[in-house]
């Protein structure tokens, strides 16, 4: 299950958080700066799917999108997101 906690997106496995992508809010812009997932998760996608609902997120808050975070910033390159 994804959802938002606090400044993250989180995947919950069993009430625990198995993966997550955070940023950081100033202003009218918005940092990703970490992306996790679990070791024994990985490979599946959910990675993926974190940091385009974090996208999903800050792009209907109307924040300009930064990506500190090396994984988050391929992922907008590839998938064709203006990061500024």
């Amino acid at each position: 299950m994804y959802k938002l906690l606090d400044n993250k997106i989180v995947y919950m496995l069993s009430d625990k958080v198995k993966g997550e992508a955070c940023f950081d809010i100033k202003g009218g812009c918005a940092n990703i700066y970490h992306t996790y997932v679990d070791d024994d998760l990985r490979g599946q996608g959910i990675a993926s799917e974190l940091v385009k609902r974090a996208f999903e997120y800050l792009e209907k808050s109307n924040y300009k999108i930064k990506c500190s975070c090396s994984y988050a910033k391929k992922w907008a390159i590839k998938n064709e997101k203006i990061i500024g």
